[in-house]
């Protein structure tokens, strides 16, 4: 009777190290199903020139929308003030990079008209937008809109100057290896074929 539980015993560790030793085994292997393996995974070098790609004609979209947006609002003169990437989320949870312009005029709105006709031109673009006011600064409106997996987009009339801010939509991708293929030379790498766009 003293041998059973003592057999059992040696049976339970003998079963828990081979338990152990497939994990560590399993560990070990590498599989198929490694999305870092596999060709069209974000390292791929034809996937990042695709993404650049379509981030580059992002960037051109975005840059119509802005000049469409300031005809709206009238004959002011407009000067862009920055124009830079940023890391981003897509609609359906993947991390990305898109491109943020930002432009500004020092010339003189009618604040409430100007945001009423960027706010329809937008919504009839397929933006959902709010506007938010200050009572302690009567002189700005500010104006947000987005769109589900596009741009999100944004004006401020101020009586002091007023601006855009306006983020592309959002490419997909390994930020890192993007900005490689984008700008090679901050990484001491030579560069392609394909021009940089300005982060000034």
């Amino acid at each position: 009777m003293t041998h059973q539980p003592r057999a059992r015993q040696k049976a339970i560790r003998i079963l828990a190290a081979l338990f152990c030793a497939a994990i560590a085994l399993s560990a070990c292997t590498p599989t198929t199903e490694n999305p870092m393996n596999r060709s069209g995974s974000p390292s791929d070098p034809a996937t990042v020139k695709a993404q650049v790609e379509e981030l580059k004609q992002a960037l051109a979209d975005l840059h119509a929308f802005k000049v469409e947006t300031q005809k709206v609002i009238g004959p002011q003169a407009w000067a862009d003030k920055g124009t830079r990437n940023s890391a981003c989320t897509t609609s359906d949870g993947k991390d990305g990079v898109n491109y943020i312009v930002l432009s500004q005029t020092m010339e003189n709105l009618d604040l409430e008209p100007s945001v009423n006709v960027v706010k329809a031109f937008w919504e009839s673009k397929g933006f959902t937008t709010r506007t938010e006011t200050n009572p302690l600064d009567p002189g700005l409106i500010r104006l947000y809109a987005d769109e589900n997996g596009g741009h999100l987009v944004s004006f401020t009339a101020n009586i002091k100057g007023s601006g855009l801010e306006m983020d592309s939509a959002c490419v997909a991708g390994d930020q890192n290896a993007i900005y490689k293929e984008l700008y090679p030379e901050i990484y001491g790498l030579p560069s392609g074929s394909s021009a940089s766009p300005s982060t000034k």
